[in-house]
């Protein structure tokens, strides 16, 4: 009973905002009305602006996506001049804070969810401002807190986005990757670099060294030159996979039209997020 209002809470409030009349959007409005329209839920009980959205990937035993209620609050933002004018580059986090009765969610009950973010790009409209790219509704973060401290860097000749490092432990595996927000037309594309892992805790880089993973890797925007428009990423991995050692080995990852930065299949930790 309780899924069944759930879906019916969930497709009334994001199909609401996903079919959204682009007259509706497009008119001058102030960042606050934006982000409401967006995110529209006030929530009493932790008195946040907010929206019922999905808590992470498809349960890979049902084949269902799980929803919460998510506090929203913007990370960052910042205006820049660009080839095009004036825009206002933003990013929110959103905390699993409330379900679908409206009531506070405690740490234990959001202990397996992702955070919330969302990004967008706002051009001037008169007094005001209109969306010109965004995605409201990407996981980031664990332990049902959304990825803040975002920064906002150059990914382009004329596109910003904005970075930051997700960080997950469970069982005693650990692992970080890069996440990378940047505008494609009227959307947003989210991209995720595995950057570090360690399993030294199970003790697995004490028995048999050919399961032992422990990696450190740096990495760089080199804006040198453009792949597909965009500058590729140099990531240089320290370390130990699967007992393999690693010194200085150095990867490009290069951005591929309508998919991201994605990872090449030589990279030791590719798909490891």
């Amino acid at each position: 009973m309780t899924n069944f209002k759930l879906s019916q809470i969930t497709l009334s409030v994001v199909g609401a905002i996903t079919l959204m009349s682009l007259s509706n959007v497009a008119s001058a409005k102030s960042v606050n009305e934006i982000i409401k329209e967006y995110y529209p839920i006030y929530n009493k009980a932790q008195q946040c602006q907010g929206i019922i959205a999905p808590s992470g990937p498809y349960n890979g035993l049902t084949g269902e996506r799980e929803f919460t209620g998510y506090c929203i609050e913007i990370d960052r933002q910042r205006v820049l001049e660009t080839d095009k004018g004036k825009r206002l580059y933003i990013v929110v986090k959103g905390n699993a804070s409330f379900n679908e009765d409206g009531e506070a969610l405690e740490y234990t009950d959001t202990r397996f969810d992702s955070g919330l973010v969302g990004m967008f790009v706002l051009k001037p409209k008169g007094e005001g401002w209109q969306v010109e790219s965004a995605n409201p509704y990407m996981n980031a973060g664990s332990n049902g807190l959304g990825l803040s401290g975002w920064d906002l860097e150059q990914f382009a000749t004329n596109t910003w986005g904005f970075i930051n490092e997700h960080g997950d432990t469970h069982q005693g595996y650990y692992s970080d990757s890069l996440v990378i927000l940047t505008p494609s037309g009227s959307g947003i594309t989210q991209s995720w670099i595995g950057i570090n892992f360690n399993n030294e805790d199970v003790g697995k880089c004490e028995e048999n060294m050919s399961e032992c993973d422990n990696t450190k890797t740096t990495f760089a925007i080199d804006s040198r030159k453009t792949v597909n428009g965009f500058y590729p990423l140099e990531i240089t991995l320290n370390g130990f996979v699967k007992g393999k050692k690693y010194h200085n080995a150095t990867y490009r990852v290069n951005y591929q039209k309508n998919k991201g930065y994605i990872e090449p299949n030589e990279y030791p930790l590719k798909d490891n997020y």
